[in-house]
């Protein structure tokens, strides 16, 4: 006889909890965002850039990528994404003809100041309730996850 798993079972897996947990967190990061005046200008995604920027302005593409840990396609979709709502400008690096440089506009950073409330936010709601190290252990299996994934996506060729 062949067992087959129920749905249950199924839904109590690892996956399915960072699923759940990836929704759920993008609807707090939305209803956050709104609730700071910033929906129409900032969107989920956006935040890794944002504050690679906030911290250090006129960053090229291999910093962004290298402190923001994304790839590079991910990059390109998301600062055109922050172009077209004013965010950010690119440039060619007058030094080097072949990196681009990004900056903020100054919409881009005028913003900063609520985008750390909206990461404030985040911060209380995501840790309420966690002890100090079951906030390390949650990051640190996080970490490993995200790194799970974009080797996979390198074994893939993706």
């Amino acid at each position: 006889m062949i067992a087959v798993r129920s749905a249950p079972a199924a839904l109590d897996e690892l996956w399915s909890y960072v699923g759940r947990a990836y929704y759920n967190y993008k609807l707090l990061l939305e209803r956050t965002l709104r609730d700071r005046g910033l929906e129409g200008t900032v969107r989920p995604g956006m935040g890794h850039i944002l504050f690679t920027l906030f911290e250090g302005d006129g960053c090229i593409l291999r910093d962004i990528a290298e402190k923001t840990r994304l790839s590079f396609p991910t990059i390109t979709v998301v600062l055109q994404r922050m172009k077209a709502a004013g965010l950010v400008e690119m440039k060619r690096d007058p030094d080097d003809g072949r990196a681009v440089r990004v900056r903020l506009t100054p919409l881009g950073r005028s913003i900063e100041p609520r985008c750390w409330q909206v990461v404030k936010h985040l911060k209380e709601v995501l840790e309420r309730g966690l002890s100090r190290r079951e906030v390390t252990l949650a990051k640190r299996a996080l970490a490993r996850m995200v790194e799970n994934m974009r080797e996979d996506e390198e074994q893939s060729g993706g």
